[in-house]
């Protein structure tokens, strides 16, 4: 199957359209520290999973500060709790990302864990739209996962289908949600009764035309095209409903096919609406699906779009009728959604916007109300009362992730890095990841939703992933005792293993055994009666995959989806036009101009990454000078040694002579803060040839407020002009917390040395990066 990035023709005319290609970025994060950041987004995971699993399971959402249970039956939280049926949500959200993780065994108990233990034979009315993507589609992800006729990441004799099964078996339970007389599915069901008397007539575009990608695969997989037929209906229902300029409202009758509610946002109640149109075109290849994603897209970009953001206005006149400048955390999607489309400009245009909140509160409020200026901008006003909360959404660390993927600017990875720590600071608890229960005092509350794992967790740790292009590496299978294999009794393999080749071309990376052919002497054994090296799982790719608005991996298997509107057969892939005319063309598409709303030579925030040798030890953020060398949006980023002690060169207020002199030479120097002006510490570490000067704060706390900036200025003599040098200032609490971290690790080092360890004595490398903080 063709790449996705291929078949996605360009929205605005003539962009060239191709995501694989690698763009070079000066400022880039270590290796060790992408390393180090991943491992990270592992331990969030494992943290939140085992807490669930240790004190939550069978329930379906763990209660982090209670350490405890969500429970279905008492419906604590209104509508809210419609998502809780009783069938151990989190874990079956959970599956696919214990295979990103690349943890077979885990994945495999998990697995039982949920054929041994869920039913959906159950008096429960819960809301079909989180049933299809969080139920649903958690089981056919692990499904195609784990079965040997897709990805095969179990064998036959460890899984038989049974996740498919459970799928099915839910499907079926919802189909009754369908019968209306707009064919536009109810909001709620019960699980063993149907429909309900009386049952409510509202429900959103978002929550009746997000079920197609979900039941398409549940269709192809399980031979009935009625889930597919059911959910396309109702898609084609709301688009048939659409007004004049192609926009959609926000709350519909399912019974009348009236629009409630005429107002439109990209947010809730709309959001996944845009989504699966595209998505499903990719599936399915039907141009007339991408169409409708087309005009959707126009639509909003041309009346809901205000200075890079999107607000809320009437449906019927657009921007002539604005109803609010609401923006919604839920809409920090749409970046992602641009990328995946082909408009990556704009894609980072909004998602600057996006990120600015989040940076302004040290999490994404659910709703902020904007403020208009003069000059036709916006600016973020305030929050609205009672959407205070941050719940640990995905959005906007999913949209980072695919602009990552787009661009390869590591510009993306210091802003996960970023929302990363905020995540780790603000929210984990003893038992998993608490939401923000106020936006103002990040004060926490009493949730951690299943899609924290499924989602949230798991675009952090793919954002960080040692090789971005594959989604599920491979992993080594148990061999079987049933299964016959072809051996040559003359055969001789390679004894070096990196003189094995690969079995195809594609799977290069696979360590796994490609016999020399011999055609003489062949014969058939049982795998239990030889010697053979372990067989393993192939690795799914970026290129085959599509994630559904709930996270899951689904692989693009080209057995399931017949190719429509398009001749599939054919090699060549449209990625410009020109004059009107398509070309077949492949070149580095290179990164839009910076939109930022600050020009480039503004001083930003300094970022100072640390490794010791190739470990990564600490990042911390630094105030910048107004003076010397700036390190900015341009890449302009220094890499040296780091002289640690403020001992070894005191306040730098003398020329540095001799010993001291040659100590500093080629380093970046930490030197305590006092006794004369920044500029002459920065002249005096130039003057011995210092690549950089970290000042340490004598000030022991750090602000509260980690978006407030501190800048070094010059003094009143103009020392700063002849500076060249990089000039920033770490707090004593930031520079005490890396000497602990560095001792640490020798120390931890040295213990180990006798069992193979590495001794990191003094003399060891240690380096530091300082580039700018989020860019």
């Amino acid at each position: 199957m063709r790449s996705w990035a291929a078949r996605v023709l360009s929205l605005l005319g003539c962009v060239l359209v191709v995501f694989t290609a690698s763009v070079a970025v000066e400022a880039r994060m270590h290796a060790s520290e992408m390393r180090y950041l991943r491992d990270k987004a592992r331990d969030m995971f494992y943290h939140g999973y085992q807490s669930y699993m240790e004190h939550a399971f069978p329930w379906d959402e763990l209660k982090p500060l209670s350490c405890e249970g969500r429970r279905w039956d008492r419906r604590e939280r209104g509508d809210l709790d419609d998502v809780l049926g009783g069938y151990a949500l989190t874990l079956i959200d959970s599956l696919d990302m214990l295979a990103v993780l690349g943890d077979r065994d885990e994945f495999h108990r998990a697995v039982r864990l949920v054929i041994d233990n869920v039913s959906f034979d159950r008096d429960v009315t819960v809301s079909v739209f989180e049933s299809t993507i969080r139920v649903i589609g958690g089981l056919i992800s692990a499904h195609l996962i784990a079965s040997p006729a897709h990805l095969g990441v179990l064998t036959a004799d460890e899984y038989k289908g049974e996740l498919l099964d459970l799928a099915v078996d839910m499907g079926n339970r919802l189909l009754p949600a369908f019968e209306t007389p707009t064919q536009l599915p109810v909001h709620r069901v019960n699980l063993k009764r149907g429909m309900l008397k009386h049952a409510p007539a509202m429900t959103c575009p978002a929550a009746a035309g997000s079920l197609l990608v979900e039941f398409a695969y549940l269709s192809r997989l399980s031979g009935n095209p009625v889930f597919e037929e059911k959910a396309k209906r109702a898609v084609v229902g709301l688009w048939w409903r659409r007004s004049e300029i192609n926009l959609l409202g926000s709350s519909i009758d399912v019974f009348s096919g009236e629009w409630l509610t005429s107002h439109v946002g990209i947010g809730a109640g709309l959001d996944s609406y845009f989504e699966y149109l595209l998505k499903y075109h990719l599936l399915s290849g039907d141009k007339s699906w991408f169409d409708m994603f087309l005009a959707s897209y126009r639509a909003v970009e041309t009346h809901i779009n205000h200075d890079d953001f999107h607000i809320e206005v009437d449906m019927h006149h657009g921007r002539q009728a604005v109803r609010s400048r609401r923006v919604s955390a839920l809409q920090a999607f749409w970046p992602g959604l641009q990328v995946l489309a082909g408009d990556v400009s704009r894609a980072m245009r909004s998602h600057d916007k996006l990120f600015l909140l989040w940076n302004q509160f040290g999490a994404m409020p659910e709703l902020v109300d904007l403020l208009s200026n003069e000059d036709g901008t916006t600016t973020s006003g305030s929050v609205i009362s009672w959407a205070r909360t941050s719940p640990l959404r995905p959005e906007l660390i999913e949209s980072t992730y695919h602009l990552y993927q787009a661009t390869r600017d590591h510009k993306y990875l210091k802003i996960g890095r970023k929302l990363l720590e905020d995540i780790e600071r603000v929210s984990r608890v003893d038992c998993g990841y608490a939401a923000v229960g106020n936006i103002h005092t990040l004060a926490v509350e009493d949730r951690m939703d299943s899609y924290f794992l499924s989602e949230t967790v798991k675009y952090l740790y793919l954002l960080f992933s040692e090789d971005p292009d594959v989604i599920v590496p491979a992993m080594p299978l148990p061999p079987t005792n049933s299964t016959p294999i072809q051996v040559d009794s003359e055969v001789k393999v390679p004894e070096d293993e990196e003189d094995v080749p690969a079995l195809t071309p594609d799977d290069s990376a696979v360590p796994t055994c490609a016999c020399r052919k011999n055609t003489t002497n062949q014969t058939l054994v049982e795998s239990s009666l030889i010697s053979t090296k372990p067989q393993w799982s192939r690795p799914l790719k970026t290129a085959d995959v599509v994630f559904t608005t709930e996270g899951h991996v689904l692989m693009m298997d080209t057995a399931l989806f017949t190719r429509n509107g398009s001749d599939s057969s054919s090699k060549q892939e449209v990625f410009a036009c020109e004059n009107g005319n398509a070309l077949v063309t492949q070149q580095r598409r290179q990164l839009p101009t910076p939109t930022s709303t600050e020009s480039l030579t503004s001083v930003l925030p300094i970022g100072v990454s640390v490794r010791l040798e190739d470990m990564h030890v600490l990042t911390l953020v630094g105030a910048p000078a107004s003076f010397g060398k700036l390190l900015g949006r341009d890449g302009t980023h220094v890499d040296a040694p780091l002289l640690l002690s403020t001992e070894k060169v005191g306040d730098a207020c003398s020329p540095l002579l001799d010993e001291t002199g040659e100590m500093v030479r080629g380093r970046v120097v930490m030197v305590a803060r006092g006794g004369c002006a920044f500029a002459e510490k920065a002249l005096h570490v130039q003057a011995a040839g210092g690549r950089g000067v970290i000042i340490v704060n004598r000030h022991r706390k750090k602000p509260k407020k980690t978006d407030r900036r501190y800048v070094i200025t010059d003094d009143k003599r103009g020392l700063g002009g002849h500076v060249t040098i990089p000039l920033l200032m770490i707090s004593a609490e930031d520079a005490s917390l890396l000497k602990r971290q560095v001792s640490a690790m020798r120390a931890a080092a040295e213990a180990a040395e006798g069992d193979d360890g590495q001794c990191l004595t003094e003399g060891t490398s240690l380096v530091v990066s300082l580039s700018a903080w989020l860019h």
